[in-house]
């Protein structure tokens, strides 16, 4: 009898593999559940030679007989209870998606990031419904995080007399792991301390590689080519002595496998094997890898190293194999450069790679939201239960307690819910909310900072990416601080806008105090830098940390500072005072403000722009019509020459007048056919309508300082240019009139001014709050 292995995510696929290639008749001899999915064992019960049976005595043949339909009882039972197992499960699958419909978006976005329906399900199943979409990426942020192996330490790997081998399919990149983990040891332990193998002798140049990089390294390479020679140079090899072992690529179909594993087996020392997983290969061709190398039969596998994740849109698949095949991630390779391209990473950072989507990435392999839509048919589960009436009930009364507070603003039923709404489906307010709720609760449980802005920058990008933006805003500017005790300070702060003004996050502050500076990357001096030191600095942080494409705003600056930024590759557009002198394009030397008068001006066109502006100069923006010219011109020194530039000039009229509400000039060195002049004129009104953001910031820092003093400084002045951030989007943009009219009904009979629309939007959150 020929047993044949069948291997599935569900009982129903493994089935469904039997059926086809043994047919209906085929014997199920076991049915087991395997870390990854289900395996079942099983035969053709027609398999057995003709001839056997007739020369059998009858005797024989009943006994047979009977055993066998004893056998094909057990192989129905399993077969059954296997179907049953996996219809139970669609059930329970089923009825999760209706009482939590999160899981359904969650599911769509998860799979387009490359992750497998098996951990989707396991994991979904457990979602709480009660979720908003916000706090529900929350829980899979936590939950994948949680279940993420990874390498504890790096001394936990490499300690005196390990030896390490990378096996895996032929072209994931072990020969140049090999040779960045080489190094790393090289820079520890020292030369005399590293010993280099190769069993590679298949692939043409493929041991002379890593015959060069021993050279520059100064560490012995040996060619090895079965067990025996490996044995005998592992035998000469020093006790204390770290030994890399570079193995042949091999497809994980192919029956060498196994012959590779007890080769490293025999090598007279234990081998660590770390399997290569390739963060571009699909999701299905990983799973198989990681399933025939886990049961190859050699030493188990101590983790694995992730290659090519830069040429992967996400890393997804590779940390769900890393999950569900319990193999600790060790390093990550985003490159071809030896050394530096070899990442050691935490759980939180790979979670967050994995779930941030690039920009203009979008997944064509995967069903979209659309397709869901189309496929499903959800019916949602009735709201009887005493909790969700009881949460209903206090959603009700909760406008009408508000009014009767002294507000003159009416609530609706519906106009909390719906700011809630807001505050969770926005990314600028939704983080805000998470740093006020961290900062207000001040458990021990808090992320490192530097955690935190590198969160705050993949929220930006996933923002972008989701609203099909190509471009980022990345806002520099200042402001003064005042506190309780008069004591005064300055912030400089970034904060980042998609290409159509809507406001994402302020991942970057530097803290100018008495007592010193310090800025979120980490820097600290007795000294503030000078304003131009300063400002580079932010474009260095998100050019170096951001990850996207960005356009730099800032106001004023100097011509060296321009063309530094220029010089560097750096987009930038700055507001610029009428006295810079300019050339214009007949090359004569003159001012901005004397080119603009003689600009030919024509309307903004807001509906091209898809602009999310809905106030300008403290004016709907139906009641006023912006007017831009533009011309190239050039900046002009006498050591440095022209260098070309555009002008953009803004006229903000008022409609009902004519009167002019505002002028404001721009530079910037984006060529005229990168960035039409309309979008260059809404990014200057963006920039110069945004100055409110650090006017709420300098309110809220001193509200924060009131209600925790003992916080640290660049932690408080993060959550207050979040905040104020989320107000400002509050306050300007169209889509947030039910939080306007909650922010009205929480100041009573006081103007909502900038003072006090921050206090009221720190009530807003803790209303959220005690709603939650």
């Amino acid at each position: 009898m020929n047993l044949s292995r069948f291997f599935g995510a569900t009982s129903r696929e493994a089935m469904r593999q039997v059926r086809m290639a043994l047919g209906p008749d085929a014997l199920i001899v076991s049915n087991r559940r395997i870390n990854g999915g289900v395996e079942i064992m099983a035969t053709d019960q027609t398999s057995e030679p003709e001839l056997a049976a007739t020369s059998e005595p009858e005797v024989v043949r009943k006994s047979r007989a009977q055993e066998s339909s004893g056998t094909d009882v057990v192989g129905a039972i399993g077969a059954m209870r296997g179907a049953l197992e996996a219809r139970m499960d669609e059930m329970m699958w089923a009825n999760h998606l209706r009482r939590a419909p999160q899981a359904v978006s969650l599911f769509q976005a998860l799979l387009s990031r490359g992750f497998s329906t098996a951990l989707l399900r396991a994991m979904l199943k457990r979602l709480p419904g009660d979720l908003q979409a916000k706090a529900a990426w929350e829980w899979v942020r936590g939950e994948l995080t949680k279940h993420l192996p990874v390498l504890e330490s790096e001394q936990a790997l490499w300690k005196p007399g390990v030896a390490v081998a990378l096996v895996g399919p032929t072209g994931v990149g072990k020969t140049t792991t090999v040779a960045k983990l080489a190094a790393r040891c090289v820079a520890r332990f020292g030369s005399d301390k590293v010993v280099l193998l190769t069993t590679d002798t298949y692939r043409i140049g493929a041991h002379e590689q890593l015959k060069i990089y021993g050279e520059i390294m100064g560490v012995p390479v040996h060619v090895v080519q079965n067990a025996e020679e490996l044995g005998r140079v592992v035998a000469s090899v020093a006790p204390e002595q770290l030994v890399l072992i570079d193995n042949i690529g091999i497809s994980q179909r192919d029956h060498y496998v196994a012959e590779q594993a007890a080769m490293l087996a025999s090598a007279g020392r234990r081998v660590n094997r770390l399997l290569v997983l390739n963060a571009s290969s699909h999701g299905d061709t990983l799973d198989e890898v990681a399933r025939v190398y886990s049961n190859d039969g050699g030493t188990p596998l101590r983790g694995c190293v992730i290659t090519k994740v830069d040429e992967a849109p996400c890393p997804g698949a590779c940390l769900d194999t890393a999950i569900r095949y319990r193999l600790p991630v060790c390093y990550v390779s985003n490159g071809q450069k030896v050394p530096e391209n070899l990442l050691f990473l935490g759980p939180q950072e790979l979670v967050e790679r994995a779930l941030t989507q690039p920009l203009s990435s979008h997944a064509l392999y995967a069903p979209t939201e659309a397709d869901f839509a189309a496929l499903l048919a959800m019916t949602r589960a009735p709201q009887n239960e005493p909790s969700e009436v009881a949460a209903k009930t206090r959603r009700r009364l909760l406008p009408s307690l508000l009014a009767a507070a002294g507000g003159e603003a009416l609530l609706s039923d519906g106009d909390l819910e719906q700011a809630c709404s807001y505050l969770d489906e926005t990314v600028a307010s939704s983080e805000a909310y998470d740093l006020w709720r961290g900062y207000a609760v001040r458990d021990g449980s808090d992320r490192p900072l530097s955690l935190r802005v590198a969160r705050l920058l993949r929220c930006a990008q996933n923002g972008a990416s989701h609203a099909g933006c190509g471009r980022i805003l990345a806002v520099h500017d200042r402001v003064a601080l005042g506190a309780e005790s008069d004591v005064r300070g300055q912030l400089h702060a970034t904060f980042l806008l998609d290409d159509r003004a809507r406001p994402l996050v302020s991942p970057f502050q530097q803290l100018a105090l008495p007592q010193g500076w310090q800025s979120s990357s980490g820097e600290s001096a007795l000294a503030p830098p000078s304003l131009g030191d300063a400002l580079r600095s932010q474009v260095r942080f998100i050019q170096d940390g951001g990850g996207f494409p960005a356009v730099h705003l800032f106001e004023g600056g100097s011509q060296s500072t321009w063309r530094a930024l220029s010089a560097a590759g750096v987009s930038w557009l700055t507001q610029s005072r009428d006295s810079v002198r300019i050339v214009d394009g007949q090359s004569c030397p003159t001012t901005v403000g004397a080119v603009a008068k003689t600009l030919d001006y024509r309307p903004l066109a807001l509906d091209d722009t898809g602009a999310s502006l809905g106030y300008v100069c403290g004016v709907s923006l139906d009641e006023a019509v912006i007017w831009v010219g533009h011309a190239n011109v050039a900046l002009n020194s006498h050591l440095s020459g022209t260098a070309p530039v555009r002008i953009v000039s803004v006229r903000i009229i008022s409609r009902h007048d004519g009167a002019v509400l505002k002028i404001v000039h721009g530079l910037s060195n984006i060529a005229e056919g990168g960035v039409s002049a309309d979008t260059l004129a809404l990014w200057l009104v963006a920039q110069s309508e945004s100055k409110a953001v650090l006017r709420y910031a300098a309110r809220l820092w001193r509200l924060l300082g009131e209600s925790a003093q003992s916080e640290p400084e660049l932690r408080r002045v993060l959550v207050a240019s979040q905040l104020g951030l989320a107000v400002w989007q509050a306050m300007q943009c169209e889509g947030a009139g039910a939080v306007r009219r909650v922010l009205h009904a929480l100041a009573g009979r006081a103007a909502l001014t900038a003072p006090t629309a921050a206090s009221v939007m720190m009530k807003l959150f803790a209303l959220k709050q005690m709603m939650a």
